[in-house]
């Protein structure tokens, strides 16, 4: 593109503001009309709305008095011709009457010609049944003087005492509605006012009136009848036309009734289209007289000039790197020859120095403790990689193929995945960990970070660096492990010893006895922590657990049951049941000095009882649920006399097995001895894993 066409872009460049602004104001002024327009229709529409309340009450007020003179006077001879002088008078009403109960019509304006009854009227029915003003479906009745009146009918029923003793009915010219429904002079032009029952038929519109009553709004718009609230839409009309739509829809405005103003958008924008034309064409002349002068102004003044620097640059790219520029212009065209000249000279000599750097860098990298790899990204060839990365990948370094073309880059997968993201995308990766298998079998996690670098010469390369911080990643895993372990075994020791001092606390009645409850429990508690950590898997086995808790009472005991391991949370809970067990044995059972007793503690693995709660960790590999069904069995030969009432031991054991164990405790006492049952889930292994991974490690 020549300079003189640039300049006249920039000529045109520096008008589109302009038409950026005029654009922006246009789109604004539209906005703004448009708001208006959509408001003026809203407040139409609802002006039309309180025009036809004003008629619907008028016809309320007269259905009452017609209903109050009925209830006074009832049904008296030429009552019929009374009613047809005041529709006569009201041209409004095409017929009034009144009806008995059972929708019988007692008297009418109608005469003979109208119905004797309307029982089977919707608009009848729903007035006895709501006893409210109703407004029915649009009719069409006869004219006496030949063809069709479209009447809306409304009804008011008439309460006697508190019962329903008739309706009095009446109905509305639907033209006549039509031509009333806004205040004289007050209609805009082109607008359209419709009036719908709640089934959405049109029963009044202005203008057209005969075209519309008795057809259904459109479809589009047919939602709006049962809107939530009053507002106002964009629609386009049924003769393709844009339109502004304000409604009021059943149950905002006339009782029953939908109202809606029509605006045509096209009148209301006509005056804002115009000015936009206005503003365009002026915009338009201002910029072609600034084209003409732009291209007029660099013929003459700047082609001649830059085609001599041009054709300089052209033999200094060709390899001429002797070819200086040689005007003696001043002006700014001057100056650009004479820093294409200082250019030129200090071009040659940063080629010298990057030529020497590059060297040095190639050195550095080589010696780098961390593997690099260079690639070319047009061609994804690869180029370098330093004496760590072929120690570290142990795979070849630069490869091409038979015919001398570059093949893809030799690395490992997924290794070679941020290199390739970033030849092919230009995707930058930091600290990406990626697993690594070696030739030896040894597995590690290499740091894999990649960029798009631009070499010297314009040359686009990409980067990759690789850290081995295999050795790292395991002690931070094995760490982790350790201290989540640690953290969780105190938290639930805590809490035990915690739950353990306020039950005591509760039961003492003196420090004392609070110490010679309290102490025997901490010690047991301290030496199943002692067993927890000193098994290599977290565990401890029930067996075990059963006998080291019995030692102590130096008792005949009887251990039987299958191999049961119990994690951390379950062996805290298990050693405090079995020592009150024990407790209470030593003092009032089969473990009493001179009681000659023995204890038998056996368990089995079963299903769960019924109406056992589930466990709240499911079976591992989908396998049933299995329950621990621990028996403690005490057997003396002198008689064991029951406690009074339950004491502290026995609610420490059934709460420690409901809420702990997450099972059911049962107590049988009888003079023989004492016995125990207890059914709660098989314990879940959810300790012991992460603790024996941290050792395997």
């Amino acid at each position: 593109m020549r300079l003189s066409t640039r300049i006249a872009v920039l000529c045109a460049a520096a008008v589109m503001p302009s038409l950026a602004i005029q654009a922006w104001h246009e789109v604004a002024s539209r906005q703004g009309r448009l708001a208006e327009v959509r408001a003026e229709a809203q407040r139409f529409a609802l002006q039309s709305a309180s025009e036809l309340n004003r008629v619907l009450e008028g016809a309320r007020n007269l259905l009452a008095a017609l209903g109050e003179a009925h209830l006074r006077g009832g049904t008296y001879p030429g009552c019929g011709t009374g009613l047809a002088a005041l529709s006569a008078r009201l041209p409004r009403y095409a017929s009034i009457g009144v009806s008995d109960a059972e929708g019988r019509i007692l008297c009418s304006s109608a005469g003979a010609a109208g119905p004797s009854s309307i029982a089977t009227r919707p608009y009848f029915l729903r007035a006895r049944d709501s006893g409210a003003f109703e407004i029915g479906a649009v009719m069409e009745v006869p004219r006496p003087g030949g063809g069709v009146r479209r009447i809306l009918p409304l009804a008011l029923p008439i309460m006697s005492e508190g019962r329903f003793a008739g309706v009095a009915i009446t109905s509305i010219d639907t033209v006549w509605l039509s031509d009333n429904l806004v205040a004289a002079g007050a209609m805009p032009p082109d607008v359209a006012v419709t009036v719908a029952d709640a089934q959405g038929l049109i029963v009044a519109r202005m203008p057209q009136p005969q075209d519309f009553i008795g057809t259904a709004v459109p479809a589009p718009i047919r939602a709006l009848v049962q809107a939530a609230e009053p507002g106002a839409i964009e629609i386009m009309g049924e003769d393709g036309t844009p339109q502004i739509l304000g409604y009021v829809p059943v149950g905002a405005g006339a009782p029953g009734l939908y109202v809606s103003a029509g605006f045509p958008t096209g009148p209301a924008l006509r005056q804002v289209n115009q000015g936009t034309q206005r503003a365009v064409l002026m915009v338009l002349a201002g910029l072609l007289s600034a084209l003409a002068a732009a291209w007029l102004f660099g013929r003459i003044y700047l082609s001649r000039p830059v085609d001599q620097l041009l054709e300089t640059m052209r033999r200094w790219t060709a390899g001429d790197h002797a070819a200086r520029s040689h005007s003696d212009d001043r002006s700014e065209i001057g100056r650009l020859a004479a820093g294409f000249n200082a250019l030129a000279d200090a071009v040659a000599m940063r080629e010298q120095e990057l030529r020497e750097g590059e060297a040095r860098l190639r050195d550095v990298l080589g010696e780098m403790p961390v593997a690099v790899v260079l690639a070319e990204m047009s061609s994804g060839r690869e180029v370098f990689r330093n004496a760590r990365a072929r120690a570290l990948l142990e795979c070849p370094g630069l490869r091409e193929g038979t015919g001398g073309e570059p093949v893809p880059i030799p690395l490992p997968e997924p290794l070679a995945g941020p290199l390739r993201a970033a030849i092919q995308s230009g995707a930058t990766t930091e600290g990406l960990e990626l697993p690594l298998r070696r030739a030896d079998g040894r597995e590690t996690v290499l740091s894999v970070s990649a960029a798009p670098v631009r070499a010297a010469g314009g040359v686009k390369l990409a980067v990759a660096a690789f850290l081995d911080v295999g050795e790292r990643r395991h002690a931070e895993r094995q760490r982790e492990l350790l201290t989540a372990e640690l953290r969780h075994r105190v938290k639930n020791a805590l809490a035990v010893v915690q739950s353990m001092v306020a039950q005591t606390l509760t039961q003492s009645a003196s420090l004392d006895e609070f110490r010679r409850s309290f102490n025997p429990r901490l010690s047991l508690l301290a030496k199943a922590q002692d067993a927890l950590f000193a098994s290599e898997n977290g565990q401890v086995r029930l067996d075990a657990l059963v006998r080291d808790t019995l030692a102590p009472f130096g008792a005949a005991v009887l251990v039987r049951g299958p191999d049961l391991p119990l994690p951390a949370k379950q062996t805290l809970s298990l050693a405090m049941v079995l020592h009150e067990m024990a407790t209470n044995a030593a003092k009032h059972g089969a473990l009493r000095p001179d009681s000659g007793g023995e204890v038998a503690v056996t368990w089995t693995l079963a299903p769960a009882p019924p109406g056992a709660e589930r466990a709240q960790q499911p079976a591992p590999d989908g396998a049933s649920e299995m329950w621990v069904h621990l028996r403690w069995a005490e057997c003396a030969t002198r008689p064991i006399v029951s406690a009074s009432r339950r004491g502290f031991g026995a609610r420490l054991i059934e709460r420690c097995v409901r809420h702990d164990l997450r099972g059911q405790a049962e107590l049988q006492s009888d003079p023989a001895g004492i016995t125990w049952r207890l059914e709660f889930p098989q314990p879940q292994d959810a300790e012991g894993p992460q603790l024996q991974q941290a050792q395997r490690a």
